[in-house]
């Protein structure tokens, strides 16, 4: 019996209740009316074996695993880097190594994949007094027990780089899959969940695997007018044998006996292998919520559909996959006494886009006043320079009454420019440029596309928001009339 478990017993002298727990062994049997229904496979491990498994798998944990991560807190309604050195060293560790074998990124790819084949995923947080020196994946899932007191306490059966026994909560970091049980305190397998779609994978690749390396798998049989006693049996199955494999492929086949082959006329397309092997991925797809497109599936890909599926991808999947491990690992300093640090990856990299909308939601934030140029230059990874921490005031806005809803326009000279007229020269200025780069924009996309119904409505959508700002400023302009310039400008 260990120290932990010692000092366990002493404090809560009751054993506790079994919740759940236990490795799930035989995932991938499923019975009704006590007959098995579908595949028996022995463990996770065999879905890694089907090939549209471990691809959808790892386009969800492959780019989980390189978000930057960071332990933060709050100070007077700020996000700050958490202070602390427990807070501290679980950052380290969650940026740089979880031990010395298992680099984090390693570690998060490990977590997702587990989550998802098992059903849960837990891992170890090794505690030397109040430091934490390092995180330790468990190779099994340890037995969930509720204490007397209310608390939870976790049953290890051991592995080699975690003992056996009792392990408090602050010492355990649990992510479950997104399905749960019926009591809603274990996760389900994903993998369990598509056990019919999986094995019937993994036979089409064996199925294939045994054509090429065989090389004696033909839609047909053979006929003799000829008794065939055993011994002319065994000769026939040598000569099938000698004639196999991936050396003999293409290779004439003889056979004596008078033997005559008959062909069922059956082709892999007659079959439907291919079309079942598209069908399997597409449901496991659905099943870890992976876009076809993210597992090299573009047989209905197109530019618009890629660029948005991308976006979901993020969005509703790898987003809400981040916010359970961010929980998780918050949970162990939160039962550690440490309340106002948190977990949580930084989703930027993620949802950045390409370089043109990139810049395109840059220039509207600065331009806003809501970015300042230094907090664009961090974003790309750039060092910041001297006045970039000064932020653009948007000048052409104006104040509305809540009591008619009226526009109340600024009055004094200085707001309201040498002409009185309500426009702010600088203003405007900044206004201008924001007006020339859109129609950059306009006639680029003229050129690609002549000048048509569909030009003139992206051109109307694009010029709209700076017919509003001068609506507020008190300008006037005409969108079709701006629309005419520039098409009239550039030749058409």
């Amino acid at each position: 019996m260990g120290l932990l478990d010692k000092i366990y017993n002493a404090i809560h002298p009751t054993s506790p209740v079994p919740v759940a727990g236990g490795p799930n062994i035989d995932f991938m049997e499923v019975r009704e009316g006590g007959k098995v229904i579908r595949y028996e496979r022995g463990n996770h491990r065999e879905a890694y074996y089907g090939n549209a498994y471990r691809a959808c798998a790892l386009a969800k944990a492959r780019p989980l695993a390189s978000l930057p991560v960071h332990v933060y807190e709050r100070k007077g309604g700020v996000r700050v880097e958490a202070g602390g050195y427990t807070a501290k060293d679980l950052s380290r560790l969650l940026r740089t190594r979880w031990n010395p074998f298992m680099t984090a990124q390693e570690g998060f790819r490990w977590m997702d994949m587990t989550k998802d084949a098992k059903g849960n995923a837990f891992a170890r947080v090794q505690w030397s007094g109040s430091r934490i020196v390092a995180i330790w994946p468990l190779s099994g899932e340890p037995e969930v027990r509720m204490t007397p007191a209310g608390g939870v306490v976790f049953k290890y059966a051991g592995d080699k780089f975690t003992p056996a026994g009792n392990y408090l909560s602050r010492e355990i970091v649990w992510v479950k899959s997104p399905i749960l049980d019926d009591d809603g305190l274990m996760g389900v397998s994903l993998a369990q969940l598509a056990a019919r779609e999986l094995g019937l994978s993994i036979d089409i690749e064996e199925f294939y695997s045994k054509l090429i390396t065989n090389g004696n798998h033909f839609p047909g049989w053979l006929e003799t007018d000829q008794k065939m006693d055993e011994q002319g049996m065994d000769l026939l199955r040598k000569q099938l044998d000698d004639g196999s494999g991936i050396v003999n492929a293409g290779k004439l086949r003889v056979f004596d006996r008078g033997m005559r082959y008959h062909s069922t006329g059956y082709t892999m397309v007659d079959m439907s292998l291919v079309e079942q092997e598209k069908w399997i991925l597409q449901q496991t797809c659905r099943t870890l919520s992976v876009p076809p497109q993210e597992v090299f599936d573009l047989s209905n890909a197109t530019y618009s559909n890629i660029e948005q599926g991308a976006l979901n991808f993020a969005n509703k999947t790898l987003v809400p996959e981040c916010a359970e491990i961010e929980r998780a690992f918050s949970c162990v300093l939160w039962d550690a006494g440490i309340e106002n640090a948190y977990v949580q990856f930084d989703l930027n990299g993620l949802l950045r886009g390409n370089y043109k909308d990139r810049m395109e939601g840059y220039r509207i934030g600065l331009y806003s006043g809501f970015y300042c140029p230094n907090d664009i230059r961090a974003k790309e990874d750039m060092p910041p320079y001297e006045g970039g921490e000064l932020f653009l005031r948007p000048t052409a806005y104006a104040t509305v009454d809540p009591a008619s809803g009226e526009a109340v326009y600024p009055t004094s000279e200085a707001q309201q420019g040498t002409g009185g007229s309500g426009e702010d020269p600088d203003g405007g200025q900044a206004l201008n440029a924001i007006h020339e780069d859109m129609r950059a924009r306009i006639a680029e996309r003229l050129n690609e596309g002549g000048d048509t119904e569909k030009f003139r409505d992206f051109a109307t959508r694009v010029l709209t928001p700076y017919a509003n700002a001068c609506t507020m400023a008190r300008i006037e302009y005409d969108i079709q009339a701006d629309i005419e310039e520039i098409v009239a400008n550039e030749g058409y």
